[in-house]
């Protein structure tokens, strides 16, 4: 009696694991692409058809029975509508999210240009060519508010230090947003997001002052 039971039992687990199965590859079929919208169409247009074939036998007007087409034609029009317009709202809010306008650090400028003068001192930060305001705009401005850049002339794993720290202080900003800002070079060349996480780590020694 026990082995039966359990036959019956391994037989009712084995059949809903099947169907759990059935309904999520169906469920993943109906999201790829347009696949659900295609199934839908047929389903429903099918049923106007013949919903507009029994109008006609029993009526005989041909008017009367391209109501059900005419109806599933409308529906289909703007739900395919609706679906696009979702998809372009949504890539849409998801670009503007991921604008980068500037790095916007929450610093007063006594701040900034102790932060400065220890870059300049020990040479990581070309003074000649990054002058403080330079500094100053691309740190705390929206980068369509000025022309200014930062020119660093240190070493890869001195800048990915410098950076890494500069990147700390601000949420949302990450290496790769150095990198899209255009704003900062190194030794003549724009940086590269994927250079700066390959160099290697390195502290440098920076004091808060210039001597």
């Amino acid at each position: 009696m026990r082995k039966i039971i359990d036959n019956i039992a391994d037989r009712l687990v084995l059949f809903t694991t099947i169907i759990n199965k059935v309904n999520t590859d169906f469920t993943a079929f109906l999201k790829r692409g347009n696949n659900g919208v295609a199934v839908a169409a047929i389903f429903f247009g099918s049923i106007s058809l013949i919903s507009s074939h029994s109008l006609y036998n029993s009526y005989g007007n041909l008017w009367l029975a391209s109501v059900p087409i005419v109806s599933f034609v409308l529906v289909l029009f703007s739900a395919l509508v609706n679906n696009s317009y979702r998809k372009k709202w949504k890539r849409q809010n998801r670009v503007s999210r991921m604008k980068l306008v500037g790095f916007n650090m929450d610093f007063n400028e006594p701040i900034l240009r102790r932060i400065y003068n220890s870059l300049t001192r020990y040479e990581y930060l070309d003074e000649n060519r990054t002058s403080f305001p330079n500094f100053y705009e691309v740190m705390v401005l929206d980068f369509n508010d000025h022309d200014s850049v930062m020119h660093f002339s240190c070493t890869q794993p001195q800048l990915k230090y410098i950076l890494d720290k500069f990147k700390q202080l601000k949420k949302g900003v990450s290496l790769k947003s150095f990198e899209r800002s255009q704003k900062i070079y190194h030794k003549g060349n724009l940086i590269a997001a994927e250079i700066q996480k390959s160099t290697m780590s390195f502290r440098p020694t920076m004091n808060s002052s210039k001597g």
